[in-house]
């Protein structure tokens, strides 16, 4: 969906690029090409008009359609009405160009965005260490330095499904948290709500209850915004 978004957005900017600098031309070149030039221009403002009605606020876009129906009054409204064309002109020229700053500022990394889990063996054998002690400032301490709390030990359980094990609350609530996958299974078939149930730990398993819901609520939000 963002692929396919950002295809039709760099369409559109071509298409304006090609459409002002083909408009800009001296007039014996277009000649020859036979393009005219008055048509190019209506293109290019049908163009604009389409780039700005998807990507600017629906206010804003409104905003900017006033602003380019005072710019352009016959001079003889303008001055009977005492309204300057020029700085309506100025307002529309910064409005734009502040949505396109705005977009490209947000095409460009910042430095913000979320790292991928690194996927290291012995981040998790690190975990199931803090599990096995209960340390939860070692686990933490683990868990800050980007590991993926989703790989498997050699026995195929995930640390939290090791925790849930161990009836331990508050090291399932520290690695929901902090990205661990409430609905993988064991080699075995159970779930870390399973194996808390198991052992009696109700608490254990309310926690992962809740944590399962909030992340089912958040791939669906996901998927919503995708489609939007």
């Amino acid at each position: 969906m963002k692929f396919s978004m950002r295809v039709r957005e760099w369409i559109l900017v071509t298409l304006v690029t090609i459409a002002a600098i083909t408009a800009n031309l001296p007039e014996p070149w277009l000649e020859a090409a036979s393009i005219n030039r008055n048509l190019l221009l209506a293109l290019l403002a049908l163009t604009v008009f389409i780039a700005l009605f998807l990507y600017l606020k629906f206010q804003f876009f409104i905003l900017v359609v006033v602003l380019a129906i005072g710019a352009n009054m016959p001079s003889g409204v303008s001055e009977s009405l005492g309204i300057s064309t020029l700085p309506l002109v100025i307002a529309m020229a910064l409005m734009v160009g502040i949505s396109l700053i705005n977009y490209v500022v947000d095409l460009l990394p910042t430095g913000l965005e979320e790292k991928p889990k690194e996927q290291s063996a012995e981040g998790i054998k690190a975990l199931f260490y803090a599990i096995e002690k209960g340390n939860l400032v070692y686990a933490q301490k683990v868990l800050s330095m980007n590991f993926d709390p989703n790989l498997r030990a050699e026995n195929g359980y995930t640390p939290l499904m090791y925790a849930a094990a161990k009836g331990d609350a508050k090291m399932v609530e520290l690695l929901t948290r902090n990205g661990a996958d409430v609905r993988l299974m064991s080699a075995e078939g159970d779930t870390a709500i399973e194996l808390a149930l198991r052992i009696g730990s109700q608490e254990t398993a309310n926690i992962l209850k809740t944590a399962r819901a909030e992340q089912i609520a958040r791939e669906e939000a996901a998927k919503a915004e995708a489609k939007a």
